[in-house]
């Protein structure tokens, strides 16, 4: 076959690949299941840290009314976690735009992208085959690897999903047991302790046992929502590196230690 109609055969072809995956491609992958269940997850657990969030804060204003030493500290700490929700939540958002932005982008610019360098190879630079190949294995990187981490947190997640339940739960009781405490003034407080079934030592060890629940609940959502989700972007950040020669952690490490990057190095 002559080696002209082979170039117009590839560039045709390579026309028909970037207008699929213009349209319909890119049409099946925002309407495809595993995206909208992976949606649905990321928008349940964020609805799980805001309850989680909301939930602590009310726990702590009730342990802080407990008498005693042993309560305030409880109650600082359990305020404290307000600032790793945050965190968390903010991941999670980030998660969402990505998993939505970098889906459509892979199938509306970056195929038909490499499809055009592609044909610019074909004809006239013979480096753009090589880039045009780059990008389609950077892009094909990008659709996988993203869903595939949200899908190793979130079964991570269900295994541990249980433990945020009694979290839920376990607040809950204690917010009941100590709601007539923080509305009371503390002439009637020994009163309403002397009503309770329980005292006000047995509170604060329902506390302690509550922040110790806290703090695993926030363990396993900075796994499950931030590290396991993170290791998507690692597998893309090294193929960029690889790629195409771009290093982004040596774009991040002045921002992260400036003292450090303004520091000369020694002469050797």
């Amino acid at each position: 076959m002559d080696k002209k109609l082979t170039k117009v055969l590839i560039s045709l072809l390579l026309v028909l690949i970037a207008a699929l995956s213009f349209f319909p491609v890119a049409r099946l992958a925002e309407n495809a299941q595993l995206s909208k269940s992976l949606i649905d997850s990321i928008d349940d657990k964020t609805s799980t840290v805001l309850k989680l969030t909301s939930a602590s804060a009310v726990a702590s204003a009730g342990i802080s009314a407990i008498p005693g030493d042993t309560a305030t500290p409880i109650a600082d700490k359990l305020a404290d976690l307000t600032g790793y929700f945050l965190i968390i939540l903010s991941v999670l958002y980030t998660e969402k735009a990505l998993l939505t932005l970098l889906g459509a982008a892979a199938f509306k610019a970056f195929i038909p992208i490499a499809c055009f360098i592609g044909i610019l190879g074909i004809w006239v630079w013979r480096k753009g085959k090589f880039l045009a190949a780059k990008i389609a294995l950077f892009t094909a990187a990008v659709v996988v690897a993203i869903p595939i981490s949200l899908l190793i947190s979130d079964g991570v997640y269900e295994t541990y999903s249980a433990q945020i339940d009694r979290t839920l739960d376990s607040s809950e009781e204690l917010n009941d047991e100590t709601a007539p405490l923080a509305e009371a003034d503390e002439s009637l407080i020994k009163s309403i302790l002397a009503k309770l079934s329980e005292t006000a030592s047995s509170l604060s060890d329902k506390a302690a046992d509550l922040l110790n629940h806290y703090v695993e609940s926030v363990a396993i959502l900075i796994v499950t929502s931030c590290i396991l989700p993170c290791l998507g972007l690692v597998l893309i950040a090294w193929l960029i590196k690889t790629l195409f020669g771009f290093d982004m952690m040596a774009r991040v490490r002045p921002v992260l230690d400036p003292e450090r990057s303004g520091r000369k190095q020694p002469r050797p």
